[in-house]
């Protein structure tokens, strides 16, 4: 009996994607708070999103706000405060599942979420940001894409200083279609930050 045919293929794919959104029902997470001022940043960043992944069906919302500027910034980078809303890429369940784990082998450390997709502003435009860029989506202007990565140290649902919280923004556009869209091209990050909470908390399950 033959295995390889399009039938077995089609029904194989469909098993898998049914054990990846039985993994889906576990990856939630979210959380608020601000990181301290750091060099080169002069001020705190605050920052709130909302993170699940239920039945293949991939969920976030995230704002950040940086008040203080980066007073040694690199060529070509944000160097003033901003503010930014986030938007979560809508895909398949293979590739949310690996959104929510990671690449898998190996799976991330326990309490950590890493999450992908598109951002615009919602302050005025701040020095150094960049003018390809679009401020609102449209079907021949794409977002520019992020990535943020948060990590529950205590595995606490109350206030804490032990989480921790990275944000990177590019100047690379478009959806998410397969997992090199994690991998920024060098020469397109304009913004990057990250720290341990100051204030607030980060909750993953």
């Amino acid at each position: 009996m033959k295995l390889g045919g399009p039938r077995f293929q089609r029904f194989f794919l469909l098993a898998a994607a049914c054990m990846f959104a039985l993994v889906l029902t576990a990856c939630t997470g979210r959380g608020g708070g601000y990181l301290p001022p750091q060099s080169p940043f002069t001020g705190q960043a605050s920052f709130g999103f909302t993170f699940s992944c239920e039945y293949g069906d991939l969920k976030t919302e995230l704002s950040y706000n940086e008040k203080g500027r980066n007073s040694n910034p690199l060529p070509n980078q944000i160097s003033s405060a901003f503010g930014i809303h986030g938007i979560v890429d809508r895909v398949d369940p293979v590739l949310q599942s690996a959104t929510c784990i990671a690449e898998n082998p190996p799976p991330p450390p326990k309490g950590q979420l890493i999450f992908l997709g598109r951002y615009y502003l919602t302050s005025s435009a701040p020095a150094g940001f960049p003018s390809t860029c679009p401020t609102r989506e449209t079907s021949s202007s794409p977002l520019c894409r992020f990535q943020v990565i948060v990590q529950d140290n205590d595995q606490s649902t109350t206030p804490s200083q032990g989480d921790f919280f990275s944000i990177t923004l590019s100047t690379t556009t478009g959806t998410c279609t397969n997992l090199s869209c994690s991998q920024f091209p060098p020469g397109t990050v304009v913004y990057t930050r990250a720290g341990y909470l100051a204030g607030g908390n980060i909750t993953v399950k």
